[in-house]
């Protein structure tokens, strides 16, 4: 008979494999056409988003519904922006220290209306669904402390590994995902985390998108 361990890991595999080998060959596919980065990130990330949707792993309408939670689920989202934000100082920090040493990130140019909407779908919209479920609830194991230690790291580096192709780049990008992680292992709600992203990203990117349209109003 198969132990309940087994049991775990099997549906664990069976959770995550399509999302890893998607993410796979989107590297390869990013480092093979380096020039079509925009496309193939949307592509990414709304492939992931139906096979989420799908599945049933998130749903808008709990989503929506979490935004009820009264003071304190936005004490935890109001905390895991905090951090969130200061990950990206540190980081500033520490770019700014080894300004020698290239991030690899991958960066999304957005020169027409067609760049412009798949920019802000894949920066703003998008993102906060797909890295969350995947890199959060679906990667992170609560089987035992040591899983839940090694899935942790494991879904730091797959996130990391989904925005830069350096070693440097991964380590700082690592740090971004930090704050996300602890945010759902301490709270084990990803609607937590996927709100206190899309606040982060709406704010960011929100004024990069706003600055484009603007260059191409005129």
């Amino acid at each position: 008979m198969v132990n309940w361990y087994e049991r775990m890991d099997n549906k664990y595999i069976k959770l995550n494999i399509f999302p890893i080998i998607t993410e796979v060959l989107f590297v390869l596919v990013c480092l093979l056409f380096q020039g079509y980065y925009i496309y193939i990130n949307f592509l990414f990330y709304i492939v992931l988003a139906i096979c989420f949707w799908l599945r049933e792993d998130f749903s808008i309408q709990e989503w929506l519904d979490s935004f009820k939670g009264g003071k304190n689920f936005w004490k935890q989202v109001a905390l895991t922006i905090l951090f969130f934000c200061l990950a990206f100082v540190f980081t500033n920090i520490l770019e700014n220290m080894f300004p020698y040493l290239n991030t690899g990130m991958i960066k999304l140019k957005a020169d027409n209306w067609l760049k412009l909407i798949l920019f802000t779908g894949s920066t703003i919209i998008l993102p906060p669904i797909v890295e969350e479920v995947f890199y959060r609830k679906n990667l992170t194991s609560f089987k035992n402390g040591k899983t839940l230690i090694l899935t942790t790291l494991f879904s730091m580096f797959a996130y990391a590994l989904e925005h830069a192709f350096t070693i440097w780049g991964i380590f700082l990008c690592m740090i971004w995902a930090l704050p996300l992680s602890i945010s759902y292992i301490k709270t084990k709600n990803i609607y937590v985390a996927m709100t206190a992203h899309f606040i982060c990203n709406f704010v960011i990117n929100g004024i990069a998108v706003v600055e484009v349209c603007g260059f191409l109003l005129h």
